[in-house]
């Protein structure tokens, strides 16, 4: 097997990250209803990760996101996006420090919070298994990769049939899993597909 190559989708990746650690202020709660004590607890770890993570502290960012969640998780009335926000954060900063198992590990439960509160054909669902799969690559999980993303290619042509850059990309980053995993022939004729998708959304332009 040859060595994972970057994935071009690594920049969205990182687009991904520098979000999930600067994203997420907190909603002021109603006038007459002030917040809990568990909800300030909240608040106080959320903005302690925010500052860390501003400042490139992403091992002080990482353990504040974790109490962060703690404290939501004792919060029967948090909100889920919040939580669910919170780990994709998490996982944001695992990335950066390498901690790539526990980034997919937490990856994965941000996708089934969002895709349970959001459907699993929503952008932003698909958009985190995009991501999971370049951090299975990274992590030198090749056949996970391409699993995830022959169901998202999938998925965008049973909702796009007609091709966006989307399925481009999915096709490219795909390709670069085959050739982690020495199957070149079917790599080169993803990398051709993509470049068809490229070609005619230019001619429509």
């Amino acid at each position: 097997m040859t060595a994972p190559r970057p994935l071009a989708l690594l920049a969205l990746l990182a687009a991904a990250c520098g979000v999930a650690c600067t994203v997420g202020s907190e909603v002021p709660p109603a006038a007459s209803q002030p917040p809990s004590p568990k909800a300030r607890e909240a608040a106080q770890w959320a903005t302690s990760a925010r500052a860390a993570s501003s400042a490139g502290n992403f091992a002080e960012a990482a353990k504040a996101y974790e109490d962060y969640l703690a404290a939501l998780a004792k919060d029967a009335d948090r909100d889920p996006a919040d939580y669910a926000n919170g780990l994709t954060q998490l996982a944001g900063c695992y990335y950066r420090l390498k901690f790539f198992a526990r980034a997919a590990t937490t990856y994965r439960e941000a996708v089934a919070c969002e895709a349970g509160r959001l459907g699993p054909d929503h952008e932003d669902v698909l958009g985190l298994w995009s991501i999971l799969a370049s951090v299975e690559l990274r992590q030198g999980n090749a056949p996970e990769a391409e699993r995830i993303l022959r169901k998202l290619l999938a998925t965008e042509y049973r909702l796009h049939a007609r091709g966006r850059r989307e399925a481009a990309t999915l096709l490219t980053n795909l390709a670069e899993a085959l050739e982690a995993q020495s199957q070149d022939r079917e790599a080169t004729q993803c990398r051709q597909e993509a470049k068809d998708i490229r070609h005619k959304l230019c001619d429509e332009c």
